[in-house]
């Protein structure tokens, strides 16, 4: 893992001065793994290989949503062959008005969800919504990098269940 922490701190994917986050919030620390890591391909390869190495063999889905999400979607699935679901944020408006592009999770399904940060935990609690109602299993989500406590659940009923998020990186190791 080492390797991926040094090409990233030698991409200078940490930016530093006051940026405004996509959940409305003000920070002095931006990551940004879109423009600078996703472009390389030997930091966007090591970010799949140990990203993919997080999620459990049982997982025969992999799901992403935003600019965040799809290209590692794509990336893992391809590295570790397992079905691809692209969430749309919202239905198409045109053609079949499809939420998901690729794969379609079904009942049996084991999914993951993946992003590139977690924050607050807004833009993936999306996604879990959108794949609940299609009766697979969310095994958890993965992320780069998570500098944020915010929690994921999915409701039935009454109850809220727990959606695990699991972190390749922390903070400290781009700093």
């Amino acid at each position: 893992m080492q390797d991926l922490i040094a090409r990233l701190k030698g991409l200078q994917v940490v930016h530093h001065g006051e940026v405004q986050l996509s959940h409305g919030g003000i920070s002095n620390l931006y990551f940004d793994f879109k423009q600078k890591a996703y472009g390389d391909a030997e930091a966007f390869y090591l970010i799949n290989k140990y990203l993919g190495q997080q999620i459990p063999n049982r997982v025969n889905c992999i799901a992403g949503g935003g600019y965040g999400g799809i290209p590692l979607a794509t990336g893992l699935s391809l590295m570790f062959w397992r079905n691809q679901t692209l969430v749309r944020d919202q239905p198409k408006e045109h053609g079949i008005k499809r939420i998901f592009e690729g794969y379609t999770p079904q009942e049996a399904d084991k999914v993951a969800i993946v992003d590139d940060v977690f924050t607050t935990g807004r833009s993936l609690q999306k996604v879990v919504d959108l794949i609940v109602p299609t009766g697979a299993e969310i095994i958890g989500c993965y992320v780069i990098l998570k500098r944020g406590e915010g929690e994921l659940s999915i409701t039935r009923g009454e109850e809220k269940i727990p959606v695990p998020v699991e972190s390749l990186l922390r903070v400290e190791d781009l700093l």
